[in-house]
């Protein structure tokens, strides 16, 4: 074989559709490219988040200007529709471009994925720093594309694995991530409050370690199955350039665990207190003692997340998440006596569950509002158990198309279609409670259903004001930049407003209230209007569609088209709400979208009608 020399293209897919909204920094793909980079190849980098235009428009561009011979992405499973889309487009600008997909959705199922995909070329399994480089030497001719760990292709209509890539033993070897060619810093000028709503700016994203020593049912490392961890020296290596460059102040460890050694926790905390940045990370309440919260509070701590998953011993067990309640509890209590913020989350769905299981969950999420818990349920992601189990059993039968379908809520518990049905929405609608209703409070509303809300500490009485923040969404750990409380708000509870009134302008319409979360109850506190006769509730899971909700029945999306719908109301300004958009343009009846904080907007409607909520709007 004769050696080319080829161009290639690592494109990062979009994590938001919403101007100025921050999102978690991939550092995966980051490394993966980093790797090539230092290889010496001709590599471009391009990252779809903050690119006006569809994803397909965007990725037609690049290939037109750029015409690389590779084009390569990857992410979850969760992501499949995205990554069809940008390879179906890469390939239709160039029909001879060669494409790789990487990430957990190749990891997790690799022949099923790659069937889904359909027109990918070559699949990475596994960490793929060598594995890129090594492939690159394969298609430039350089070696055998057999001898190449961790691929799967498809070869004389055959499906091809080779074998398996053995996990990176020293990560201190790695380069650090590719920051600069994906574009890093215009994340940390985005305006949006931070995603842990802290309201301290500028976070950096640093990997400690990969994979996880247990092994939960409900999860899949795409990393591998043994705990690696590079050097404290590294860490801080990498921490050092991203201060210089990126001018960080906050950093979040991305690693499922901290350092659980007590020499590693002191050296980590010894060297960023010297750096007087905070940090965020994330542990295990079984591993949590007062010593350990109390060294990392005094260097500088911002919050800790834990996985808690039930407050039910059962099903604990039935997870293998190693955890007891009785623990949850302390390490909880423990994190609030030594003052430093915490959260975790409980997810439903578990194969033990039961009606009595799920209520104890909910049941204890609703005694303890001081701490700031989410509830979800569980997805059956390719790879975990709970996965393996289901298609054993036969509740998945098709791999395929489950990927196809985006990974739907699937019932494995021990309870019936319709018990199940109820917990799912008994889980999606929760009420989000709430602590903390503060004083001298105002807004300014900004674009896209947020405001930035200004208030006063109920601790120390000193004014804060946090960044484009959504009316009717909890916001749980809002910290007071002057003493560090803790606080549990809805901005709808604390500010006048002319909600109802707004909503009822547009009575002349028909009008779509699009999902069914928590968050429509908070509507409803503000708008009772929108128990109209010309309004619809709607969910695209055909789990909540039937259900009835203050005397109104869900219906599927179907209904938009039926009853002529000209106007949709989204309850989420999260990548959900970039998805329901896509899907609400596809009715011609429909001429406006809003989001629910848009009725806070003293210029409603008048101001968003100049300004529809559109792709261009989506992104700056």
């Amino acid at each position: 074989m004769g050696e080319k020399q080829l161009k290639y293209c690592i494109v990062m897919p979009r994590f938001t559709q919403i101007q100025n909204q921050t999102y978690e920094f991939p550092v995966g793909i980051a490394y993966v490219s980093a790797s090539l980079k230092q290889s010496g190849r001709d590599v471009i980098t391009y990252n779809l988040n903050y690119k006006p235009g569809s994803i397909r428009e965007n990725i037609e561009r690049l290939i037109e200007e750029n015409s690389p011979d590779v084009f390569a992405t990857g992410g979850l499973t969760v992501s499949y529709s995205q990554l069809k889309e940008m390879i179906e487009a890469a390939r239709s600008v160039k029909p001879d471009i060669i494409i790789w997909i990487g990430g957990g959705i190749i990891t997790s199922a690799p022949i099923p994925a790659m069937k889904a995909l359909e027109i990918a070329d070559y699949g990475m399994i596994g960490e793929g720093e060598i594995t890129i480089c090594e492939l690159a030497e394969a298609i430039e001719g350089k070696r055998d594309v057999h001898s190449v760990d961790g691929l799967v292709f498809k070869e004389h209509g055959s499906w091809v694995q080779t074998n398996p890539r053995a996990e990176i033993a020293d990560l201190d070897s790695l380069p650090y991530p590719d920051y600069e060619g994906f574009g890093f810093g215009e994340l940390l000028e985005k305006t949006t409050t931070d995603i842990f709503a802290l309201g301290k700016s500028r976070f950096g994203f640093v990997s400690f370690g990969r994979s996880c020593p247990y092994n939960c049912t409900f999860c899949f490392h795409p990393s591998g199955t043994r705990y690696r961890r590079r050097s404290v020296q590294s860490v801080f290596r990498e921490l050092d350039y991203l201060i210089e460059t990126f001018d960080i102040q906050n950093v979040y460890i991305t690693d499922e665990l901290f350092v659980s050694k007590r020499e590693d926790l002191k050296e980590f905390c010894f060297e960023i207190k010297k750096r007087g940045i905070g940090f965020y990370i994330s542990l295990r309440v079984n591993l949590v003692n007062r010593e350990m919260l109390e060294l990392l509070r005094d260097a500088g701590c911002i919050q800790i997340t834990f996985g808690l998953e039930s407050a039910d011993n059962r099903i604990l067990k039935s997870m293998n998440k190693h955890i007891t309640v009785e623990q949850i509890d302390q390490a909880l209590a423990l994190c609030n006596e030594v003052g430093i913020p915490a959260q975790g989350g409980f997810i439903f769905g578990d194969e033990a569950e039961t009606k009595e299981t799920y209520t104890n969950t909910i049941r204890w999420w609703k005694e303890h509002p001081q701490y700031t818990i989410t509830t979800n349920l569980i997805v059956l992601y390719p790879g975990s158990i709970l996965y393996q189990h289901a298609c054993e059993r036969g509740i998945i039968k098709d791999e395929v198309q489950f990927i196809k379908d985006g990974c739907p809520l699937t019932n494995v518990t021990q309870m019936t279609d319709d018990e199940y049905r109820e917990m799912v929405l008994a889980i999606s609608m929760l009420p989000q409670g709430r602590t903390d209703v503060l004083k001298d409070a105002s807004i300014e509303y900004k674009d896209l259903g947020q405001v930035d809300y200004t208030a006063r500490c109920p601790k120390c009485g000193e004014l804060n004001t946090w960044r484009r923040l959504d009316v009717f969404r909890l916001r749980r750990n809002i910290i007071c930049g002057h003493c560090g409380n803790s606080m549990h708000i809805v901005v709808a509870d604390s500010v006048e407003h002319n909600a109802d009134k707004h909503f009822r302008m547009l009575y002349r319409h028909k009008i779509a209230i699009w999902p069914m979360i928590n968050v429509v109850e908070e509507l409803y506190r503000a708008a009772p209007s929108i128990l109209g006769d010309n309004v619809y509730f709607i969910d695209s899971s055909r789990l909540k569609q039937g259900a009835h909700l203050y005397g109104k029945t869900v219906q599927a999306p179907t209904v938009i088209n039926d009853e002529k719908i000209d106007i949709v109301f989204l309850t989420t300004t999260s990548n959900v709400a970039a998805e329901i958009m896509q899907m609400a343009r596809t009715y011609p009846s429909v001429k406006q979208i809003f989001f629910a904080g848009d009725l806070f907007d003293p210029h409603f409607p008048e101001h968003v009608r100049e300004n529809p909520a559109n792709e261009e709007d989506l992104s700056s």
